[in-house]
């Protein structure tokens, strides 16, 4: 027997949240037409089981909950097929420090070096920051704050 596009996509969606773009991909691999797949995403937007608002809001605080900085978080909810004002509405709404989780970010990763001795040292930190998605004024306070780390 074969499966409806609606079948398939609620039961994508009753294990976790999804984008509405990761749903419509899902459902043309599966290779359900386009008309189709429109209609089953309207459909569960409509009955409330795809939000990209919710995803965003979801995804926004597993990412922080790993010390991710907005820069890899916008990076990665692009990724999932989330507009730009969903995106930043997210971002915008959320309580984060961000210079104060740039901060917790190197206390952890950096507690046994110690302070920076030299340089290279620092640009090894900066880079390791930027990389978690902070910008610069944040790594330069996650770096600055702490007195053990200067």
């Amino acid at each position: 027997m074969t499966m409806s596009a609606m079948q398939v996509a609620v039961g994508l969606l009753a294990r976790r949240d999804y984008s509405r773009y990761q749903i419509k991909s899902k459902l043309s691999q599966k290779g359900f037409l386009d008309g189709e797949i429109e209609a089953v995403l309207g459909q569960c937007e409509s009955q409330g089981y795809l939000d990209d608002a919710r995803f965003a809001g979801l995804l926004l605080r597993s990412h922080i909950a790993k010390g991710h900085g907005q820069n890899k978080i916008r990076q990665s909810m692009s990724q999932k097929g989330l507009t730009k004002e969903i995106i930043e509405s997210s971002l915008n709404q959320s309580d984060c420090d961000w210079f104060e989780l740039a901060r917790q970010k190197a206390a952890k990763k950096y507690a046994t070096s110690g302070p920076i001795q030299d340089q290279k040292e620092r640009a090894k930190r900066v880079r390791y920051l930027l990389s978690q998605g902070f910008g610069f004024d944040q790594v330069a306070y996650a770096l600055e704050v702490d007195p053990d780390f200067d």
